[in-house]
């Protein structure tokens, strides 16, 4: 008997395997990548997503969600089917190669991150930098594309920061005044931080203060914190002007 599961996992297996790939199906049908992977939870898919996504990938409805891609004992169906922790222990022991490089969450990303972070699939669908002789390596690094002026002179928009995931054990304990990227449930900031007494509560500083106010945030509206190690910086200064004496 063939065990099913639901519409949603049938079509997160079919758009892993094929050509196009999660993001090319999402440029196919138009839409951001987030909203295929909210699609992916759901057990019953609308009729007309069901026919456009099984044109775009070459195969009939009936091919999409009641064969190979809703059968999750397929063999070449396994990876798919893998928690965030199988995931992890099959890296440790060497089942999984780590790719090389950084996972990158650039500005259009941003938003599909801060609600599927926990995702293993959505997150090893980001794109990844790779930097020679980058000291920092594996998933405890992240790189973030910087949005807004706020944090400018420091970081301007489109500068990249390279950052160390911070565990919440250690969130009392935070550096003062360090850049860090924080992410909540529907948003993703760069922020300077200092630790309020109550050690519940942090300050969020922006170093463009002038247009930019501090405001507090409760440790319990935060998903994730990182630590910024590095930025990226794209720009090349202007020609600097010289007295010529020779």
């Amino acid at each position: 008997m063939m065990m099913q599961i639901h519409e949603g996992e049938a079509l997160q297996n079919a758009a892993k395997l094929s050509k196009l790939g999660v993001h090319g199906l999402a440029e196919y049908l138009g839409v951001p990548r987030s909203t295929l992977y909210y699609n992916f939870r759901k057990s019953r898919l609308d009729e007309d997503l069901k026919e456009k996504t099984a044109r775009a990938l070459g195969l009939s409805v009936e091919q999409l969600f009641g064969g190979l891609y809703n059968n999750p004992a397929a063999g070449a169906l396994a990876n798919s089917r893998m928690t965030g922790e199988d995931i992890r222990m099959r890296k440790a022991l060497g089942d999984i190669r780590e790719e090389e490089g950084l996972s990158v969450v650039p500005i259009m990303a941003q938003a599909g991150y801060s609600k599927h972070y926990e995702d293993p699939v959505f997150v090893g669908e980001l794109e990844h930098m790779r930097i020679p002789n980058m000291p920092y390596k594996g998933e405890r690094y992240r790189v973030f594309e910087v949005s807004g002026d706020s944090m400018e002179p420091t970081l301007k928009e489109h500068f990249h920061v390279v950052a160390e995931r911070v565990d919440q054990d250690y969130w009392n304990t935070t550096a003062q005044f360090y850049i860090h990227v924080v992410v909540t449930h529907d948003r993703i900031m760069v922020k300077r931080l200092f630790r309020k007494d109550d050690n519940e509560t942090f300050v969020m500083i922006s170093d463009n203060e002038e247009f930019y106010p501090q405001f507090t945030m409760k440790k319990s509206e935060i998903k994730e914190l990182w630590l910024v190690k590095r930025k990226i910086d794209w720009d090349m200064p202007p020609p600097k002007r010289f007295e010529i004496k020779v």
